[in-house]
């Protein structure tokens, strides 16, 4: 049967038609909605993520506040360690001053000729001594340096001071001299 419509063009009902979109649109669409969906997934896994680092980090906190104590009691004896080689350290240090001062002031005492008298003797580094003294002559003096010269343990005996003086009425002669002291 055929039906015809025979209605004005403005009174007739108009045909609804589905309008197929374009492929074009449909790919651009699709590929919105693809990076979207990338995304959200993205941000679930770094979320994921993130909660279970923060759970490591708060595991890490707790082992170390449980380690504190055992963490403090190594930094001490870590700090008690080191004052204790600090003081071996010296300790060893003296000890060789003190054999090296024993060899100087023994070697001091076989070098002083016979009416000569030491009224002082020090040490102002570790290579150098000072001594200064009382005799009669010069003579004595000048045998003292070089029976000094002599010695295996001092060099470069230098005579600083030799003056006149008077100890209970009796003429004397004061002197000070320095010397070099050997390296071991």
């Amino acid at each position: 049967m055929i039906k015809i419509n025979l209605l004005p063009l403005e009174q007739r009902t108009k045909k609804r038609t589905i309008a197929i979109p374009r492929v074009g649109n449909v790919a651009f669409v699709g590929a919105v909605g693809g990076i979207i969906a990338l995304l959200i997934i993205i941000s679930l896994v770094q979320g994921a993520r993130m909660a279970s680092l923060k759970s490591r980090i708060a595991e890490a906190e707790r082992q170390a506040a449980e380690l504190k104590p055992q963490i403090e009691q190594i930094e001490k004896l870590t700090a008690e360690r080191q004052e204790l080689n600090t003081n071996l350290q010296v300790i060893t240090e003296l000890e060789k001053s003190r054999a090296c001062e024993v060899m100087l002031l023994d070697e001091l005492n076989k070098r002083v000729p016979d009416h000569l008298w030491l009224t002082s003797y020090a040490r102002s580094d570790s290579a150098n001594v000072a001594i200064e003294g009382v005799t009669f002559s010069n003579l004595i003096v000048a045998d003292f340096m070089t029976r000094l010269e002599r010695s295996v343990l001092f060099e470069n005996v230098d005579l600083t001071i030799a003056e006149r003086g008077k100890i209970e009425d009796m003429d004397v002669v004061k002197f000070s001299l320095t010397s070099g002291v050997k390296s071991e």
